[in-house]
């Protein structure tokens, strides 16, 4: 299984980068994290939905959820890195941490 990556908080990722790490996210931890593209943008790059929770204790449809997002506009550098924080902290702490786990037990 591969390792789980662990962002820079203090680099700004363009849409490659961001791309990429979503990526090993999604492989790293695939039974938590499923990387899905909402569509494209208006520069026919995808638009990225992270979606975060233990599929095995059933579908993320049939659970609550809880939207963030970051990266809405270019210039909102601060919000892209607190969602990566965010993400990192969740899928790291997923068993090891009580409450994360059970949040990602039963959330999305």
């Amino acid at each position: 299984m591969p390792t789980l990556p662990t962002p820079r908080f203090d680099h700004f990722y363009r849409h490659d980068e961001l791309t990429t790490l979503l990526r090993s996210y999604a492989e790293a931890a695939p039974h938590l994290v499923q990387l899905q593209s909402l569509g494209k943008s208006w520069e026919g790059r995808d638009i990225w939905l992270l979606v975060l929770t233990n599929s095995a204790t059933g579908a993320h449809a049939d659970k609550p959820a809880f939207w963030v997002d970051g990266n809405i506009h270019a210039a909102e550098l601060t919000a892209s890195t607190a969602c990566l924080y965010w993400l990192h902290q969740l899928v790291s702490g997923y068993g090891r941490d009580a409450q994360v786990t059970q949040l990602l037990d039963t959330r999305v």
